[in-house]
């Protein structure tokens, strides 16, 4: 009993470590908001089609529609407070592969022609920032795939 408990224990701590903890975002971001102002992925994550990295909003590109108010949204003020100092939004990662594994927007996206939600999830629904990551990055998730997809399955294909 004592054996199978311990075991239990050790998957659910397994499990739990699949997903990393929330992350606090500088801003109180609505992905729905500029969606339903027809705004697509690229126009903020502007390396999601050339790059391995899709890239987070610079201040730059947020102040080209908020360089005065459009809403009585506080969190909006912020934009404009980091352009005044000149400084990047501090945006938290929610995905991160593992260092010796090898990801590629570009790949995904324009050559695999991959919509953005098969691994984000509905971002473009979420009102709130996203905090943690719609699916875990596994590589059985991975190969799952690729294996539906026929994409490329070789080890040296991902794993550098």
């Amino acid at each position: 009993m004592t054996r199978v408990l311990s075991l239990l224990l050790a998957g659910l701590w397994l499990g739990a470590c699949d997903q990393a903890p929330p992350v606090v975002q500088p801003i109180q971001f609505s992905h729905k908001a500029h969606v339903e102002k027809g705004l697509p992925c690229d126009g903020c994550h502007e390396f999601v089609e050339k790059a391995a990295f899709a890239g987070m909003p610079s201040t730059e590109t947020c102040m080209m529609c908020h360089q005065s108010a459009i809403t009585d949204n506080p969190e909006e003020e912020k934009v404009r407070q980091y352009a005044e100092k000149s400084v990047p939004i501090p945006w938290q990662r929610i995905y991160e592969v593992p260092g010796h594994v090898y990801f590629s927007h570009r790949r995904h996206v324009t050559l695999g022609r991959i919509e953005c939600a098969r691994c984000h999830g509905d971002v473009g629904g979420s009102a709130a920032p996203i905090t943690v990551a719609a699916f875990p990055i596994r590589m059985d998730r991975c190969m799952a795939c690729h294996a539906q997809r026929g994409a490329n399955s070789d080890c040296n294909a991902c794993h550098r």
